[in-house]
């Protein structure tokens, strides 16, 4: 038995994620043995027994064909076209004017990659829950990959910033496909920044102790759907397009309200976790990044918001007069409280890579082994966000510290996403990232009609006679 203090001994999903391994206590009486039953009269069961759900296709070490690697397909992938984007992006706003050309034909390469894995993996997402639809119920009930249908709108938001601003810097008229597709964006991160939040408040059971910065994955969208938004303003703008800019500022002010100040409260739940329970396991450690993305984005967003302030009022202030003088304090708040942000994200980066390294130096039996997870994805966006504040505040102080903190923070994410996209490619081929421990709460019938078991119904009898064999007391009548 686990002492009081201990949890029990957890393992890791594939994603990142711990599945808590119940534990057997050898105190339990056994039960009464029946010496003139009959195993024979027992009728075999069809259900798969634990040995053999275990060696089951659908719960393998590795996911073979495409169809149960679209049955095992999760939210969680979606943090690839996350991390992805994030680098198109970057290289877009490099300062150094002379090297814009170059990197932002790389960033354009970036972005044609990033929009070719989200119709991949949108399409076997489609598949997954228009073919089994009973699956969807059982992620969103699964306490952890539930979390990550927040992936899926920031991954596509990342998409539309690309689309508007490779459009705009080659001269193409990509603007009002930009909006069409950023109010789809906006409607999927309000689905699940209202949804998701109602359903752990409702069908999961979270503990502080179990914990993990992943509980900011549902609400961090509209974060970004603001930080986007004060982009799609500025084009708007150079195009007079002032009543559209103006609906679409409030909206992303809205956006942002939600999802920052919902940010907040999580991350100091967050806090108090690793005060009273200290770090998370190794298995969710790099998960310690993930504060640092609403950080970095929400003073981005606002500083971005507050030029768009300073250019769109007095355009409005002829028929409304008040607005002429609103411009120049909203951006002045904003780089005041990007300032405070830009710190607070510096704590929580290094708070993150000393709480990766204590984990992975300590001398207990494989604690020095990293087991690579799509969690590891949580190195790219988190760090790319904080670089696009360091972007703003390099723009609006013209300071050679922040233009070379932005730089060097540029490509270390670049050297990020190559770290983790090169093992992410070998693993979906190989089909070893294909983990859903959702699919465990699924009933065994429905289970071997989305994929039966080598040797099928005779298997199933074999094993049903061996337990009952093994275990002769439990047949009697």
């Amino acid at each position: 038995m686990h002492p009081p203090d201990q949890p029990p001994p957890a393992t890791s999903d594939g994603h990142g994620e711990q599945t808590l391994v119940p534990s057997t206590s050898s105190s339990s009486p056994p039960p009464p043995h029946h010496p003139h039953s009959d195993p024979s009269k027992r009728p075999p069961s069809t259900a798969p027994t634990r040995s053999s759900r275990l060696a089951h296709p659908l719960f393998a070490e590795k996911a073979r064909g495409i169809r149960l690697r679209a049955l095992r397909f999760t939210a969680s992938w979606f943090s690839v076209t996350m991390g992805t984007g994030i680098v198109n992006t970057l290289l877009f706003l490099l300062p150094w004017r002379s090297s814009h050309a170059a990197f932002r034909a790389i960033g354009s390469a970036f972005l044609l990659l990033d929009m070719v894995l989200f119709a991949a993996f949108t399409a076997l997402t489609i598949a997954r829950y228009a073919l089994y639809p009973r699956i969807f119920g059982a992620m969103l009930r699964h306490e952890t990959h539930s979390l990550f249908l927040g992936c899926i709108p920031m991954g596509f938001v990342t998409i539309v910033s690309g689309i508007a601003a490779t459009g705009h810097e080659y001269g193409l008229d990509t603007l009002n496909v930009a909006l069409v597709l950023y109010w789809i964006s906006v409607a999927m991160s309000i689905l699940t920044a209202f949804g998701v939040p109602f359903v752990m408040f409702t069908q999961h059971q979270h503990a502080a102790e179990t914990m993990t910065a992943a509980w900011l994955l549902p609400i961090v969208p509209l974060i970004t759907e603001a930080a986007v938004g004060s982009t799609l303003c500025k084009l708007l703008l150079l195009q007079g397009r002032t009543t559209y800019c103006l609906t679409l500022f409030i909206a992303s002010y809205l956006c942002g309200g939600i999802g920052m100040l919902l940010a907040a409260a999580v991350i100091v739940l967050y806090l108090q976790r690793l005060i009273l329970h200290h770090l998370p396991p190794r298995e969710v450690i790099v998960s310690s990044w993930l504060p640092v993305g609403p950080i970095g984005q929400g003073g981005f967003a606002l500083i971005e918001l507050g030029h768009v302030a300073v250019d769109l009022f007095p355009r409005l202030a002829a028929d409304k007069p008040h607005f002429a003088q609103l411009g120049h304090p909203m951006l002045g708040a904003a780089v005041l409280l990007g300032l405070l942000l830009w710190g607070l994200g510096i704590w929580f980066a290094f708070l993150a890579i000393v709480s990766i390294a204590a984990q992975f130096r300590e001398t207990k039996v494989g604690a020095g082994t990293a087991v690579f997870n799509m969690g590891w994805w949580a190195f790219t966006f988190p760090l790319g966000s904080l670089t696009l504040l360091t972007f703003s505040l390099a723009t609006v102080f013209d300071a050679m510290f922040f233009k070379v903190c932005s730089t060097i923070m540029t490509f270390s994410v670049l050297s990020l996403w190559a770290l983790v996209f090169v093992p992410t490619a070998i693993g979906f081929f190989r089909g070893t990232l294909f983990a859903a421990p959702c699919l465990q709460s699924l009933p065994p019938q429905y289970v071997e009609k989305l994929a039966p078991a080598a040797g099928g119904e005779q298997l199933r009898k074999e094993e049903a006679r061996a337990e009952c064999e093994a275990h002769p007391d439990q047949g009697s009548s």
